[in-house]
């Protein structure tokens, strides 16, 4: 119940519903959490071989950029031959095509709303 709602007080009224604890092992957390990053990492790798490619070019020029550039080539070449990019292709496809969206008689480059009639 809500005692004392009436005055302004907040209280803790708790849940209709049994609610089970999360299956999170918490005996190991860092376990827990090392795994789950050490999966999005190699899902990232495997599906972002361009992307990785794209990073290492953008670096500043110097020894470890120079050292980086084949291996990023390469591997950006073995996602795409394996199509391991084509959602990451998609995506940004779709991306594209909505910025370049126009409404009425909007010009590229023009502010759309500030410059209606």
């Amino acid at each position: 119940m809500t005692t004392g709602a009436e005055r302004g007080e907040i209280a803790e009224i708790g849940s209709p519903v049994a609610v089970l604890p999360a299956a999170i092992d918490r005996r190991h957390p860092w376990r827990w959490t090392t795994t789950s990053l050490a999966l999005a990492a190699l899902l990232l790798a495997l599906a972002e071989g361009p992307a990785i490619a794209g990073w290492v070019d953008d670096l500043p020029p110097g020894p470890v950029a120079a050292a980086l550039q084949r291996p990023a080539q390469a591997w950006a070449g073995i996602t795409a031959r394996a199509q391991l990019d084509m959602p990451a292709a998609w995506l940004r496809q779709r991306w594209k095509a909505a910025q370049q969206a126009r409404f009425g008689s909007e010009a590229p480059g023009e502010a759309g709303a500030a410059n209606a009639p």
